[in-house]
């Protein structure tokens, strides 16, 4: 991940929660609890939280028992979900395509809205799979590019007005989410993610759309 893209994001890390709500209805909390029910049992399990942010994914693992790391590239958002947490857990600044943990020390990956930001995913995903053990689950949740006709024209419309507007009005950095919007839509669909997912070496991958291909679930295992 750039510099320039590790920047953009701690800028916008004191609105990036309130934004996440409004932009999406509220929608994005329910996403991300199938994400993380979607780990399966994590009690007493070591789970990455990678591309962590502000820590709403780190914060429904813990909840359900699992010993969490986050890490992120930008340390101002890993700041700011400090206080969402119960007790207090390990924050990695990091980058996600070289990842400071020994090999396959983690039961669980998740990953939020952070693989279309990586420069290159399938380096990231090679690093996901690098410190799974034998056994572990990734689970990423992203906004894909949608292969929906439908999908895909109300997004762009929401990429391209809805999305700069209202997040420059918030944070008063409308050029963050205009990156924000064209992430999305020069990122990968959900089956070339998969392709990546097996290039990196997982296993039983698969896919679930959610809110009719607004985002979804990449679903990625390492053989036992």
């Amino acid at each position: 991940m750039s510099a320039d893209v590790n920047g953009m994001f701690d800028r916008i890390a004191p609105t990036y929660d309130a934004l996440n709500r409004v932009l999406s209805l509220g929608i994005d909390q329910s996403w991300r609890r199938r994400a993380v029910l979607a780990l399966g049992e994590v009690r007493g399990r070591a789970v990455l939280d990678l591309c962590a942010g502000t820590l709403d994914l780190s914060r429904l693992a813990q909840a359900r028992g699992a010993e969490v790391v986050a890490s992120d590239f930008a340390q101002h958002m890993l700041e700011r979900g400090r206080t969402k947490l119960k007790t207090s857990i390990p924050l990695v600044r990091a980058d996600a395509q070289r990842l400071p943990f020994a090999d396959g020390v983690f039961s669980g990956a998740l990953c939020g809205f952070g693989l279309r930001n990586l420069d290159d995913p399938l380096a990231g995903l090679r690093e996901m799979r690098r410190v799974l053990a034998p056994g572990g689950r990734l689970v990423v949740l992203d906004f894909f590019r949608p292969r929906r006709a439908l999908t895909r024209a109300v997004q762009v419309i929401y990429n391209r007005k809805v999305l700069p507007l209202v997040g420059g009005l918030i944070s008063g950095d409308a050029s963050a989410y205009r990156y924000l919007a064209r992430s999305i839509e020069r990122f990968a669909t959900r089956e070339e993610a998969e392709t990546l997912a097996r290039q990196a070496g997982f296993d039983n991958v698969r896919g679930i759309d959610l809110t009719v291909g607004v985002a979804a679930l990449l679903i990625a295992e390492v053989k036992s």
